[in-house]
Protein backbone atom coordinates (compact mmCIF):
# COMPACT_ATOMS: atom_id res chain seq x y z
CA UNK A 1 0.00 0.00 0.00
CA UNK A 2 0.97 3.89 -0.81
CA UNK A 3 2.59 5.31 2.19
CA UNK A 4 0.31 8.33 2.95
CA UNK A 5 -0.53 11.19 5.10
CA UNK A 6 -3.27 13.15 6.08
CA UNK A 7 -3.58 16.52 7.37
CA UNK A 8 -6.85 17.19 8.91
CA UNK A 9 -8.26 20.88 9.85
CA UNK A 10 -10.55 19.29 12.71
CA UNK A 11 -9.98 19.08 16.23
CA UNK A 12 -11.03 15.54 16.44
CA UNK A 13 -12.16 14.87 19.70
CA UNK A 14 -15.31 17.77 18.65
CA UNK A 15 -18.92 16.41 18.17
CA UNK A 16 -19.60 18.18 15.61
CA UNK A 17 -20.02 17.89 11.77
CA UNK A 18 -16.99 18.42 10.36
CA UNK A 19 -14.97 16.84 13.18
CA UNK A 20 -17.30 13.54 12.42
CA UNK A 21 -16.62 13.66 9.23
CA UNK A 22 -12.70 13.59 9.45
CA UNK A 23 -12.92 11.20 11.68
CA UNK A 24 -15.20 8.70 9.65
CA UNK A 25 -12.95 9.35 6.56
CA UNK A 26 -9.66 8.66 9.04
CA UNK A 27 -11.22 5.67 10.29
CA UNK A 28 -12.10 4.41 6.88
CA UNK A 29 -8.73 5.03 5.05
CA UNK A 30 -6.99 3.64 7.86
CA UNK A 31 -8.81 0.40 8.01
CA UNK A 32 -7.69 0.33 3.67
CA UNK A 33 -4.21 1.11 4.50
CA UNK A 34 -2.00 0.76 7.50
CA UNK A 35 0.52 2.77 6.30
CA UNK A 36 -0.50 5.94 7.30
CA UNK A 37 -0.09 9.16 9.53
CA UNK A 38 -1.88 11.84 10.89
CA UNK A 39 -1.25 15.38 11.23
CA UNK A 40 -3.97 17.07 13.34
CA UNK A 41 -4.50 19.82 16.00
CA UNK A 42 -4.16 19.32 19.50
CA UNK A 43 -5.01 21.41 22.64
CA UNK A 44 -2.71 21.65 25.18
CA UNK A 45 -2.98 19.48 27.99
CA UNK A 46 -4.67 16.86 26.28
CA UNK A 47 -4.50 13.65 24.13
CA UNK A 48 -6.94 13.26 21.16
CA UNK A 49 -5.26 9.80 20.49
CA UNK A 50 -8.64 7.71 21.56
CA UNK A 51 -10.42 9.37 18.21
CA UNK A 52 -7.53 8.00 15.84
CA UNK A 53 -6.86 4.74 14.86
CA UNK A 54 -3.92 2.56 16.75
CA UNK A 55 -2.32 1.73 13.25
CA UNK A 56 -1.81 5.52 12.93
CA UNK A 57 1.14 7.40 13.04
CA UNK A 58 0.68 10.57 15.20
CA UNK A 59 1.73 14.30 14.51
CA UNK A 60 -0.33 16.54 16.91
CA UNK A 61 0.28 20.10 16.45
CA UNK A 62 -0.35 22.82 18.76
CA UNK A 63 -1.09 26.34 18.53
CA UNK A 64 0.85 28.75 21.10
CA UNK A 65 -0.20 31.99 18.65
CA UNK A 66 -1.14 35.29 20.47
CA UNK A 67 -4.72 36.03 19.25
CA UNK A 68 -2.99 39.30 18.02
CA UNK A 69 -0.69 36.93 15.72
CA UNK A 70 -3.20 34.82 14.52
CA UNK A 71 -4.92 37.73 13.32
CA UNK A 72 -1.82 38.79 11.20
CA UNK A 73 -1.36 35.69 9.76
CA UNK A 74 -4.57 35.54 8.09
CA UNK A 75 -3.85 38.89 6.20
CA UNK A 76 -0.79 36.90 5.29
CA UNK A 77 -2.91 34.20 3.76
CA UNK A 78 -1.80 32.05 6.67
CA UNK A 79 -4.96 30.22 7.67
CA UNK A 80 -3.86 28.16 10.32
CA UNK A 81 -1.18 26.81 12.40
CA UNK A 82 0.11 23.76 9.79
CA UNK A 83 2.16 25.82 7.57
CA UNK A 84 5.62 25.41 8.96
CA UNK A 85 5.36 21.97 10.70
CA UNK A 86 3.75 20.35 7.50
CA UNK A 87 7.09 22.31 5.22
CA UNK A 88 9.62 21.10 7.89
CA UNK A 89 7.89 17.17 8.19
CA UNK A 90 7.74 17.10 4.90
CA UNK A 91 11.58 17.59 4.25
CA UNK A 92 12.28 14.76 6.52
CA UNK A 93 9.31 12.34 5.24
CA UNK A 94 8.01 11.09 1.49
CA UNK A 95 4.76 9.99 0.59
CA UNK A 96 2.97 8.75 -1.83
CA UNK A 97 -0.22 10.18 -1.22
CA UNK A 98 -0.93 13.65 1.10
CA UNK A 99 -4.80 13.56 1.80
CA UNK A 100 -5.43 17.35 2.72
CA UNK A 101 -8.89 17.76 4.63
CA UNK A 102 -10.65 20.49 4.26
CA UNK A 103 -9.94 22.72 1.31
CA UNK A 104 -8.79 25.81 4.01
CA UNK A 105 -6.29 23.21 5.03
CA UNK A 106 -4.20 23.37 1.55
CA UNK A 107 -3.47 27.03 2.27
CA UNK A 108 0.30 27.66 2.39
CA UNK A 109 1.07 23.69 2.49
CA UNK A 110 -0.39 22.55 -1.25
CA UNK A 111 2.70 23.68 -3.24
CA UNK A 112 4.63 22.52 -1.08
CA UNK A 113 3.02 19.10 -0.87
CA UNK A 114 2.79 18.94 -4.62
CA UNK A 115 6.45 19.27 -5.13
CA UNK A 116 7.00 16.06 -3.02
CA UNK A 117 5.78 14.28 -6.12
CA UNK A 118 2.94 12.94 -4.04
CA UNK A 119 -0.71 12.56 -5.07
CA UNK A 120 -2.76 14.96 -3.47
CA UNK A 121 -6.60 14.63 -2.63
CA UNK A 122 -8.38 17.40 -1.12
CA UNK A 123 -11.58 16.52 1.09
CA UNK A 124 -13.92 19.43 0.34
CA UNK A 125 -16.49 19.67 3.46
CA UNK A 126 -18.39 22.92 2.26
CA UNK A 127 -18.77 25.74 -0.98
CA UNK A 128 -16.70 27.96 1.25
CA UNK A 129 -18.58 30.72 -0.28
CA UNK A 130 -21.87 29.48 1.36
CA UNK A 131 -20.16 28.38 4.47
CA UNK A 132 -18.89 32.33 5.20
CA UNK A 133 -21.97 33.85 3.53
CA UNK A 134 -23.44 32.38 6.79
CA UNK A 135 -20.87 32.12 9.28
CA UNK A 136 -18.59 35.27 8.99
CA UNK A 137 -15.86 35.53 11.61
CA UNK A 138 -14.93 38.92 13.40
CA UNK A 139 -15.03 42.23 11.34
CA UNK A 140 -11.44 42.44 11.71
CA UNK A 141 -10.42 40.23 9.71
CA UNK A 142 -13.35 40.01 7.64
CA UNK A 143 -11.73 40.64 4.51
CA UNK A 144 -8.57 38.45 4.83
CA UNK A 145 -10.47 35.44 5.88
CA UNK A 146 -13.33 35.25 2.92
CA UNK A 147 -10.43 36.07 0.45
CA UNK A 148 -7.90 33.61 1.24
CA UNK A 149 -10.68 30.69 2.07
CA UNK A 150 -11.86 31.38 -1.49
CA UNK A 151 -8.92 30.93 -3.26
CA UNK A 152 -7.37 27.71 -0.89
CA UNK A 153 -10.62 26.33 -2.23
CA UNK A 154 -10.07 27.50 -6.01
CA UNK A 155 -5.96 26.51 -5.28
CA UNK A 156 -7.32 22.69 -3.89
CA UNK A 157 -9.83 22.22 -7.21
CA UNK A 158 -6.98 22.97 -9.30
CA UNK A 159 -3.60 21.72 -7.86
CA UNK A 160 -5.51 18.73 -6.21
CA UNK A 161 -4.70 15.06 -8.32
CA UNK A 162 -8.19 14.31 -6.69
CA UNK A 163 -11.36 15.84 -5.25
CA UNK A 164 -13.36 14.52 -2.87
CA UNK A 165 -16.57 16.33 -1.59
CA UNK A 166 -19.65 15.37 0.70
CA UNK A 167 -22.41 15.60 -1.75
CA UNK A 168 -23.48 15.77 -4.97
CA UNK A 169 -24.44 19.35 -5.61
CA UNK A 170 -20.94 20.23 -4.41
CA UNK A 171 -19.26 18.80 -6.98
CA UNK A 172 -21.47 19.96 -9.84
CA UNK A 173 -20.92 23.27 -8.04
CA UNK A 174 -17.11 22.95 -8.41
CA UNK A 175 -17.51 21.40 -12.51
CA UNK A 176 -19.35 24.04 -13.09
CA UNK A 177 -16.77 26.98 -12.40
CA UNK A 178 -14.61 24.33 -14.84
CA UNK A 179 -16.40 23.17 -17.41
CA UNK A 180 -13.76 21.85 -19.54
CA UNK A 181 -11.64 20.79 -16.67
CA UNK A 182 -11.84 17.23 -15.14
CA UNK A 183 -11.17 17.94 -11.52
CA UNK A 184 -11.26 13.74 -10.70
CA UNK A 185 -14.58 15.32 -8.50
CA UNK A 186 -15.80 12.13 -6.67
CA UNK A 187 -18.68 12.06 -3.78
CA UNK A 188 -17.48 10.00 -1.07
CA UNK A 189 -20.11 10.92 1.46
CA UNK A 190 -20.53 10.47 5.36
CA UNK A 191 -19.86 7.84 7.58
CA UNK A 192 -19.63 6.86 10.75
CA UNK A 193 -15.93 6.37 12.46
CA UNK A 194 -16.88 3.43 14.70
CA UNK A 195 -19.92 1.19 15.21
CA UNK A 196 -22.81 2.34 17.86
CA UNK A 197 -24.97 0.05 19.56
CA UNK A 198 -27.92 -0.04 21.91
CA UNK A 199 -29.61 2.97 20.25
CA UNK A 200 -33.01 2.86 21.52
CA UNK A 201 -35.54 2.18 18.27
CA UNK A 202 -39.35 2.85 17.84
CA UNK A 203 -41.37 0.33 16.16
CA UNK A 204 -44.34 3.05 16.30
CA UNK A 205 -45.12 6.96 16.79
CA UNK A 206 -46.39 6.28 20.59
CA UNK A 207 -47.11 9.86 20.53
CA UNK A 208 -46.74 13.20 18.90
CA UNK A 209 -43.51 14.67 20.33
CA UNK A 210 -40.62 16.61 18.46
CA UNK A 211 -37.35 17.12 18.88
CA UNK A 212 -34.74 19.30 17.97
CA UNK A 213 -30.74 18.38 18.96
CA UNK A 214 -27.69 20.59 18.44
CA UNK A 215 -24.79 22.48 19.28
CA UNK A 216 -26.77 25.67 20.71
CA UNK A 217 -24.26 28.37 20.75
CA UNK A 218 -23.34 27.97 17.23
CA UNK A 219 -24.50 30.89 15.27
CA UNK A 220 -26.02 28.93 12.22
CA UNK A 221 -28.17 26.37 14.25
CA UNK A 222 -28.86 29.33 16.31
CA UNK A 223 -30.58 31.50 14.19
CA UNK A 224 -32.32 28.31 12.23
CA UNK A 225 -33.87 27.39 15.81
CA UNK A 226 -35.07 30.99 16.69
CA UNK A 227 -36.40 30.91 13.04
CA UNK A 228 -38.35 27.93 13.16
CA UNK A 229 -39.88 28.89 16.73
CA UNK A 230 -41.11 32.02 15.24
CA UNK A 231 -42.18 30.53 11.97
CA UNK A 232 -43.03 26.98 12.03
CA UNK A 233 -43.63 26.25 15.72
CA UNK A 234 -47.39 27.78 15.91
CA UNK A 235 -48.16 26.23 12.57
CA UNK A 236 -46.84 22.79 14.51
CA UNK A 237 -49.29 23.66 17.83
CA UNK A 238 -52.62 24.65 15.44
CA UNK A 239 -51.44 21.83 13.12
CA UNK A 240 -51.27 18.99 16.23
CA UNK A 241 -52.84 20.32 19.31
CA UNK A 242 -51.25 17.68 21.34
CA UNK A 243 -47.98 17.72 19.98
CA UNK A 244 -44.77 18.69 21.83
CA UNK A 245 -41.05 20.01 20.74
CA UNK A 246 -37.98 19.58 22.90
CA UNK A 247 -34.95 21.80 22.20
CA UNK A 248 -31.97 20.10 23.83
CA UNK A 249 -27.63 20.59 23.32
CA UNK A 250 -24.77 22.16 24.34
CA UNK A 251 -24.40 25.28 25.41
CA UNK A 252 -28.10 27.38 24.56
CA UNK A 253 -27.67 31.11 23.77
CA UNK A 254 -29.59 33.51 25.61
CA UNK A 255 -31.64 34.19 22.72
CA UNK A 256 -32.86 30.77 22.58
CA UNK A 257 -33.28 29.93 26.44
CA UNK A 258 -35.53 33.17 25.83
CA UNK A 259 -37.21 31.98 22.75
CA UNK A 260 -38.15 28.64 24.75
CA UNK A 261 -39.58 29.73 27.39
CA UNK A 262 -41.62 32.35 25.49
CA UNK A 263 -43.33 30.19 23.40
CA UNK A 264 -43.47 27.10 26.46
CA UNK A 265 -40.90 24.70 24.64
CA UNK A 266 -39.65 22.16 26.90
CA UNK A 267 -35.22 23.20 26.85
CA UNK A 268 -32.64 20.35 28.04
CA UNK A 269 -29.63 21.94 28.21
CA UNK A 270 -26.18 19.75 28.35
CA UNK A 271 -28.01 16.66 28.98
CA UNK A 272 -25.88 13.81 30.48
CA UNK A 273 -26.79 11.19 28.16
CA UNK A 274 -28.39 12.69 24.44
CA UNK A 275 -29.88 9.25 24.17
CA UNK A 276 -32.03 9.54 27.36
CA UNK A 277 -33.27 12.94 26.31
CA UNK A 278 -34.05 11.75 22.12
CA UNK A 279 -36.10 8.61 23.52
CA UNK A 280 -38.84 10.64 24.69
CA UNK A 281 -39.39 11.62 21.17
CA UNK A 282 -41.26 9.90 18.17
CA UNK A 283 -39.86 12.59 15.54
CA UNK A 284 -37.08 14.47 14.62
CA UNK A 285 -36.79 17.71 13.39
CA UNK A 286 -33.38 19.46 11.94
CA UNK A 287 -34.15 23.10 11.46
CA UNK A 288 -30.53 24.26 9.67
CA UNK A 289 -31.51 26.32 6.55
CA UNK A 290 -27.86 28.05 5.85
CA UNK A 291 -24.36 26.53 4.91
CA UNK A 292 -23.98 24.01 2.43
CA UNK A 293 -22.65 20.08 2.94
CA UNK A 294 -24.41 17.68 4.84
CA UNK A 295 -25.85 18.44 8.27
CA UNK A 296 -24.77 15.57 10.25
CA UNK A 297 -27.68 16.47 12.86
CA UNK A 298 -30.11 14.97 10.38
CA UNK A 299 -28.35 11.43 10.96
CA UNK A 300 -29.12 11.71 14.97
CA UNK A 301 -32.68 10.96 13.98
CA UNK A 302 -32.37 8.29 11.50
CA UNK A 303 -30.11 6.67 13.21
CA UNK A 304 -32.37 5.61 15.82
CA UNK A 305 -34.93 4.70 13.83
CA UNK A 306 -36.74 8.01 13.81
CA UNK A 307 -38.67 9.75 10.82
CA UNK A 308 -37.26 13.39 10.19
CA UNK A 309 -38.79 16.52 9.10
CA UNK A 310 -35.88 19.24 8.08
CA UNK A 311 -35.29 22.27 5.74
CA UNK A 312 -34.49 21.69 2.36
CA UNK A 313 -30.86 22.68 3.08
CA UNK A 314 -30.36 20.26 5.44
CA UNK A 315 -31.44 17.59 3.21
CA UNK A 316 -29.05 17.38 0.78
CA UNK A 317 -27.37 13.99 1.26
CA UNK A 318 -30.44 12.25 1.90
CA UNK A 319 -32.60 12.07 -1.31
CA UNK A 320 -32.20 8.10 -0.42
CA UNK A 321 -34.16 8.75 2.63
CA UNK A 322 -36.38 11.08 1.04
CA UNK A 323 -37.58 8.88 -1.70
CA UNK A 324 -38.40 5.87 1.12
CA UNK A 325 -40.44 8.23 2.42
CA UNK A 326 -38.62 8.33 6.55
CA UNK A 327 -37.43 12.25 5.76
CA UNK A 328 -39.47 15.07 4.59
CA UNK A 329 -38.56 18.28 3.73
CA UNK A 330 -39.83 22.03 3.95
CA UNK A 331 -38.84 25.73 2.86
CA UNK A 332 -42.38 27.44 3.60
CA UNK A 333 -45.00 27.46 5.80
CA UNK A 334 -47.63 25.75 3.97
CA UNK A 335 -44.84 22.91 2.74
CA UNK A 336 -44.22 22.42 6.33
CA UNK A 337 -47.37 21.70 7.46
CA UNK A 338 -47.70 19.11 4.63
CA UNK A 339 -44.61 17.15 6.12
CA UNK A 340 -46.27 17.51 9.38
CA UNK A 341 -49.62 15.87 8.34
CA UNK A 342 -47.43 12.85 6.28
CA UNK A 343 -45.61 12.45 9.57
CA UNK A 344 -48.35 12.13 12.10
CA UNK A 345 -50.43 10.06 9.96
CA UNK A 346 -48.29 7.27 9.55
CA UNK A 347 -46.57 4.69 11.53
CA UNK A 348 -42.81 4.41 11.00
CA UNK A 349 -40.95 0.97 11.77
CA UNK A 350 -37.86 2.00 13.39
CA UNK A 351 -35.44 -1.24 12.23
CA UNK A 352 -36.31 -0.46 8.53
CA UNK A 353 -35.42 3.08 8.89
CA UNK A 354 -32.17 1.75 10.89
CA UNK A 355 -31.46 -0.20 8.32
CA UNK A 356 -31.31 2.08 5.56
CA UNK A 357 -29.07 4.29 7.75
CA UNK A 358 -26.63 1.64 8.20
CA UNK A 359 -26.68 1.20 4.22
CA UNK A 360 -26.12 4.48 3.39
CA UNK A 361 -23.72 5.91 6.46
CA UNK A 362 -22.30 2.47 8.23
CA UNK A 363 -18.37 2.50 9.31
CA UNK A 364 -18.33 -0.07 6.17
CA UNK A 365 -20.53 2.16 3.49
CA UNK A 366 -17.42 4.81 4.05
CA UNK A 367 -14.63 1.97 3.34
CA UNK A 368 -16.49 0.51 0.53
CA UNK A 369 -17.00 4.32 -1.25
CA UNK A 370 -13.44 5.15 -0.72
CA UNK A 371 -12.36 1.62 -1.88
CA UNK A 372 -14.27 2.36 -4.76
CA UNK A 373 -13.24 6.11 -5.69
CA UNK A 374 -9.03 4.72 -4.90
CA UNK A 375 -9.61 2.13 -7.17
CA UNK A 376 -10.73 4.50 -10.07
CA UNK A 377 -8.11 6.80 -9.68
CA UNK A 378 -6.05 3.64 -9.15
CA UNK A 379 -4.40 5.00 -6.04
CA UNK A 380 -4.61 1.52 -4.24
Amino acid sequence: MPKSLILTFHYLDANNGGSNASKGFIWSYAFLNADTSLIYPEHDNFDSSAFIPESVKKYPVYDHRSKIQKGLDIYRGRMHRFTDFVKDHLSKEKYDIIFLDHSISTAGVIRTAKETGAKIICIHHNVEADYIKDNQPSILYKLPFNYFSKKAERDALIMSDVNLTLTKEMADVFQSWYPNRNLHLHTIGICEYKAHTNFYLREVNPNNTFIISGSLCFKQSEGSILEFIQRFYPIMQSTCSESKLIVTGRNPSAEIVKACKSHGIELIPNPDNMDDVVRQASVYISPINAGSGIKLRVMDGLKRGMPVICHKVSSVGYETFERSGVLFAYDNEDSFKKALLQVVSKQFNANEIYSLYQRQFSFMSGVNRLRTILSLERLI
